[in-house]
């Protein structure tokens, strides 16, 4: 996806957040820095996820942290955590199951924090998880991921974020339930909220996933021009690719990579007109 007008406060504005998280001092620094880099992507329509993983990295350097989202990700695998008996009640009872814990996996995409989600912390997640679960599914292709998933053997499970990492396990399950073997990434090095090695154990998934690695990068979304040779073949080899979030269809959808399944929140526009669903629908989306 192409970086747009929309993304410039975007990005910046995540900028001013992970900066305030850890040294708002530095606000000042980090904005000029951050124009400095963003004008000219924005000028040269760079892709969305790419530009803005070379930005983070700058904001990282100048705010002279690794993780400013460190706290954020601990208390949103809480928050998840708390949810998780209610999110399978939720699924057992529901007459379908897979669509069910699609909504439940997508509820869990809303804990990503520097953009308006509707909340102002982790600790608010039980409110949103009920209002989104009860939204339903606005682009809605969960019929064919089943039929896709019907005569697969195994799948790539592309995470996101921490917490979100949390409530995929039941996603993962119905998947397995189906006799597939899934096979989890996580991020590399930490980047924004996303999740990393520690979340992936922190959280029990690395016992979920048949099997787990990791980017190998530090980047929004996942670049496939970097990544390890071993996950490069990884991805070619699955039946079925699950991409979760915006920033793996940012960094996805031009890429020549089939079959996959986006699951997301789209929580902007650009994003939402990119996959053709409205901002703030809950989306399952097929490409192949």
């Amino acid at each position: 996806m192409r970086f747009s007008a929309d993304c410039v406060p975007c990005l910046l504005g995540r900028v001013v957040f992970e900066t305030d998280l850890v040294a708002p001092s530095k606000r000042a620094q980090a904005v000029n820095s951050g124009l400095e880099m963003i004008g000219p992507g924005f000028q040269a329509e760079e892709n969305s996820a790419k530009l803005a993983t070379r930005v983070h990295a700058h904001i990282y350097d100048v705010i002279g942290s690794k993780d400013p989202y460190l706290d954020l990700k601990r208390r949103s695998n809480l928050a998840a955590e708390k949810m998780l008996s209610r999110a399978r009640e939720f699924v057992e009872a529901h007459v379908d199951s897979l669509r069910a814990a699609c909504l439940v996996s997508i509820a869990g995409n809303v804990l990503d924090f520097g953009i308006d989600i509707g909340i102002d912390g982790p600790e608010q997640f039980g409110r949103k998880f009920d209002q989104v679960v009860l939204q339903g599914i606005g682009l809605d292709q969960v019929d064919r991921f089943r039929t896709l998933l019907e005569g697969a053997n195994n799948v790539v499970y592309l995470t996101d974020n921490a917490g979100e990492i949390v409530l995929d396990r039941l996603l993962v399950e119905q998947i397995q339930y189906m006799g597939v073997q899934v096979h989890g990434v996580v991020k590399g090095e930490p980047i924004l909220t996303d999740a990393t090695v520690d979340d992936l154990k922190e959280t029990g998934m690395d016992k979920v996933f048949d099997s787990w690695s990791t980017t190998g990068q530090f980047a929004v979304g996942i670049d496939l021009d970097r990544i390890p040779k071993e996950l490069g073949q990884t991805l070619r080899r699955a039946d079925l690719i699950i991409a979760k979030g915006m920033a793996n269809f940012e960094s996805l959808s031009e890429e020549n990579l089939r079959p996959v399944v986006y699951i997301l929140r789209a929580k902007c526009r650009p994003v939402a007109e990119a996959i053709g669903a409205r901002k703030d629908d809950n989306v399952v989306k097929v490409v192949e």
